[in-house]
Formats: C-alpha cells, structure tokens, sequence
C-alpha cells in the first residue's frame, strides 16, 4: 500500500496495473484527503498528464468510484480548493 505523501516536497509515485492491458502504469500523488471518514488519492499518469484518477483506500488496496461516489468526492475536492483560495486577511485571493 502506498505512504502518504510526506510534506517533505518529495514526488510520490505510485505504480497501478492497468485492468485492460495488464501493464503496469506509474501514477504521481497529487492529493491524499480523507472526505466522510474514507481516505482518497488524486493521481496523475506520470505518461499522460491529462489523465487524472480519484480511488478510494480500501484495507491495502486502491478501488475504483462508482460514478456517484466520484461525483461526490470531486465536488468536495473543489470545496477544498476554494477554500484555498482565501487569503491571509479572510478575502478571496485576487
């Protein structure tokens, strides 16, 4: 099972098989956040930066979303990144 990233600066990669292809695939940690008690990991393919997956810990292994648990976390994720966008004073950032 992949560590939390550390606040180190350090780029964690995590590597994936790939279900269709059975290859394996080198995905960077963006993002560990815990949303409803679940722990979640934002990657990026280390290959093809637009592809972008959000799964879900489970024991020691990563799960796919179904689409409404997907859709659920992303609109928090975007909560998230609004809320970083405040200042120091308390105002949105210009």
């Amino acid at each position: 099972m992949p560590e939390i990233p550390e606040a180190n600066g350090e780029v964690q990669t995590i590597e994936l098989v790939n279900e269709k292809t059975g290859e394996e695939e080198t995905y960077l940690v963006h993002d560990v956040v815990e949303i409803e008690g679940e722990t979640y990991y934002v990657l990026q393919a280390e290959v093809d930066e637009d592809r972008v997956l959000i799964l879900r810990r489970e024991g020691e292994s990563l799960v796919t979303l179904d689409d409404e648990e997907h859709d659920r976390v992303v609109e928090q994720l975007e909560e998230f990144e609004e809320d970083d966008e405040v200042d120091e004073d308390g105002g949105p950032e210009r």
